[in-house]
């Protein structure tokens, strides 16, 4: 199968104050780590980068000439966004590999488990064991259960779909009078009806949320072997 990847650069940075992917961590700019790692893949054919309209040029400016990497607008919600990039992928690829770039520190290795998850199973995520104890919380504040800790897992990215079951979850959504709002392709899919799979994410594979996080980030990256 041939794969291509949709990096997501299109959020506002709401909870960080700033633009956290242009930000510099470690001396680059965070956008640049995710774009880096993907275009140094021979798994992934093609890359397309969706990002706002206010940081299109910038983006462009980092994808420069390179080939096969394309630089587009998204959308008002991360869903549209990641829909616009798969949509501006070559109808050749039938794979698709969905990143999210506030997520600098994801690793090769792990793309290539994705990619071979992805290409078995049809629809495969990153994902860890959560560490902490988890309580479902009743609308008034009261605790309604504690779900078994060995069953929950955090979901990360990279995700990995066949292109056709994503365009027909998008499909499906849009046929929809009140269509849900989904917070990653994986809750999209499951909702469509496929079964989505598991592979092995990375603890350090956080998602830069919080100012603190670029340090956190900048301190995993300087301890790396």
């Amino acid at each position: 199968m041939q794969c291509g990847a949709v990096l997501v650069a299109a959020g506002r940075s709401a909870r960080m104050g700033f633009d956290k992917l242009l930000a510099t961590l470690d001396g680059r700019p965070v956008l640049a780590y995710s774009l880096d790692l993907l275009a140094s893949m021979e798994a992934i054919s093609q890359i397309v980068v969706v990002t706002t309209p206010e940081k299109l040029e910038r983006v462009r400016e980092l994808v420069d000439s390179r080939l096969n990497i394309l630089a587009r607008p998204g959308g008002n919600s991360r869903q549209e966004s990641v829909e616009r990039g798969v949509a501006a992928l070559s109808p050749e690829v039938n794979l698709v590999l969905i990143h999210d770039a506030a997520r600098p520190l994801a690793t090769a290795a792990m793309m290539d488990k994705g990619v071979r998850r992805g290409a078995e199973t049809g629809a495969a995520i990153a994902a860890i064991p959560v560490s902490d104890t988890i309580k479902l919380v009743a609308s008034d504040g009261s605790v309604e259960r504690t779900p078994e800790r060995a069953r929950l897992f955090a979901a990360q990215t990279p995700q990995v779909f066949r292109r056709d079951w994503l365009e027909a979850s998008y499909a499906r959504l849009h046929a929809c009078n009140e269509p849900p709002l989904m917070t990653d392709e994986a809750s999209l899919l499951e909702w469509a009806g496929y079964r989505v799979h598991i592979f092995p994410g990375d603890a350090r594979n956080i998602k830069l949320t919080n100012p603190i996080d670029l340090t956190l980030a900048e301190a995993l990256l300087r301890a790396a072997p």
